[in-house]
């Protein structure tokens, strides 16, 4: 097979493995292990090589960040040089013994009545879109970057709810959620996202949901 066939054959293989939006990812670290192995003359790809490689790498990173590299590359040399790096036993003993004693950083969590409190009692003249913000995260369970994508078109005012289309998600799968009225306190939470829907500039040179209004 010619190099450009063996070439279009893995991109199609890969294509089928990572989502367009983490390959470069995935590419940009096998790259840098490859330039790793060059600065050092290595040209056979080993457990032993690789033992060193995220031995120097677990000075700097955390474990998980640790564990993450290690995904990466583990996919990457199995499709591009049919290496299976789960079979390298020592270097999962080593990243294991890395994680022990590790404890991730919890994000802080509110409480449901912690939320009520702060849709209850926070003026909505300062406060208003965060408001919206928490609302639309809580009911479609989104991440910062979703609520930033959101455009005016994802937003669908259905009379007695509202419909929001989640696109360009982590997993490339686009969803939807409903905004409704079944908040436990009585409060009119698509009153809420009306009124803030309702401030939007016509002037307003953008579509995403979320501005300074």
């Amino acid at each position: 097979m010619e190099n450009f066939e063996l070439e279009d054959a893995v991109k199609e293989v890969m294509d089928g493995i990572l989502p367009k939006k983490s390959r470069k990812i995935y590419e940009a670290q096998y790259d840098t292990f490859v330039k790793w192995c060059c600065q050092r003359k290595l040209e056979n790809v080993n457990e032993d090589v690789l033992l060193v490689f995220f031995a120097e790498k677990s000075k700097t990173l955390s474990s998980s960040t640790l564990w993450a590299h290690y995904s990466m590359l583990k996919t990457m040399l199995n499709v591009k040089r049919n290496i299976d790096v789960s079979k390298f036993y020592k270097l999962s003993a080593f990243l294991k013994r890395k994680s022990e004693g590790y404890k991730p950083k919890n994000a802080k969590v509110l409480t449901l009545d912690q939320i009520d409190k702060f849709l209850l009692e926070v003026p909505d003249k300062d406060f208003l879109m965060i408001k919206v913000a928490l609302i639309f995260g809580v009911a479609g369970a989104c991440r910062g970057k979703e609520l930033h994508q959101l455009t005016i078109s994802d937003v669908t005012d259905m009379d007695h709810a509202l419909l929001v289309n989640v696109r360009n998600t982590k997993n490339n799968v686009d969803r939807n959620f409903i905004i409704n009225n079944s908040n436990k306190n009585g409060i009119d939470l698509i009153e809420v996202c009306r009124k803030y829907m309702a401030l939007r500039k016509p002037e307003t040179t953008h579509s995403r949901f979320f501005c300074s209004v």
